[in-house]
């Protein structure tokens, strides 16, 4: 089994330390991103399904719409609309969501092949290190 080590000056192990954090912060704003998709994902789902069960409710129906831990009378009509709203803003933001992600993703793509090429050049093995 050889052993494999990186032959690194000061200017290159700042270099390889700045592509680790890159690497790093590439990987958090993807989870970050996937992880607000999600809310607006669950968001939108229960806008639907709360729609979905007004329609089958007369528009004459007294409703409530809850703002923090108060409930506000709304007319029936109105709160259809505030969901339909709300559903399609979460559509949109979704789709910027994913766009923001498949940013990230492919520029976590060139950080990685940058540092797979810098790993490569850098590249000693100690089995000839050990027979110089």
């Amino acid at each position: 089994m050889s052993m494999v080590q990186l032959e690194l000056d000061d200017k290159d192990k700042e270099s390889f330390n700045e592509m680790q954090q890159s690497m790093q912060q590439a990987n958090q704003e993807i989870a970050m991103v996937e992880g607000k998709r999600r809310v607006r994902e669950q968001e939108q789902r229960l806008a639907e399904l709360t729609l979905m069960e007004l329609q089958a409710v007369g528009d004459d129906t007294v409703a409530y719409h809850q703002v923090g831990k108060m409930f506000v009378q709304k007319p029936l009509p109105e709160l259809k609309e505030l969901l339909g709203d709300k559903v399609e803003s979460c559509k949109k933001e979704q789709e910027g969501l994913k766009s923001k992600k498949a940013h990230v993703e492919e520029a976590l793509k060139k950080v990685n092949e940058d540092f797979q090429e810098f790993i490569r050049a850098h590249l000693v093995a100690s089995d000839a290190a050990a027979g110089s």
